[in-house]
């Protein structure tokens, strides 16, 4: 079965606010897991999630893992991320849509933050 992982963002309206998610998204992409890895935005970007799931199906995907990248569960990954997918499996019902969990709920932040809290703290000591 050829997966694909479509990363569900926001997005920005400064485009360059995009670069560190797309760092993510490659370094995510060169480690070959998934032969299809797609990046959809809700808003202010291109493409947006309809256009990247679509990319995802016309590549062969059989099944579509969506991520969200967000940090907290508001409206977007409560209601309008379930919504989108809920239209794709409509419109795709020969394909497998998969929702995973948004990054915020992982324990891995916690240690990202707590790297930060060092860094800051020895960056304030070099001064």
């Amino acid at each position: 079965m050829t997966e694909a992982l479509l990363v569900m963002v926001h997005g920005s309206p400064r485009p360059a606010s995009n670069n560190d998610m797309f760092a993510v998204v490659e370094v995510v992409r060169q480690r070959g897991i998934y032969p299809i890895v797609e990046v959809g935005f809700m808003e202010c970007n291109e493409p947006t999630i309809p256009t990247a799931i679509q990319t995802c199906v016309e590549q062969g995907a059989q099944r579509v893992i969506a991520v969200p990248y967000f940090l907290h569960s508001g409206n977007h990954v409560a209601d309008d991320l379930p919504t989108l997918l809920e239209a794709a499996q409509r419109q795709y019902p020969e394909v497998e849509f998969l929702m995973g969990d948004y990054l915020g709920r992982d324990e891995h932040i916690a240690d990202v933050l707590m790297t930060r809290t060092v860094q800051a703290r020895e960056a304030a000591t070099l001064h």
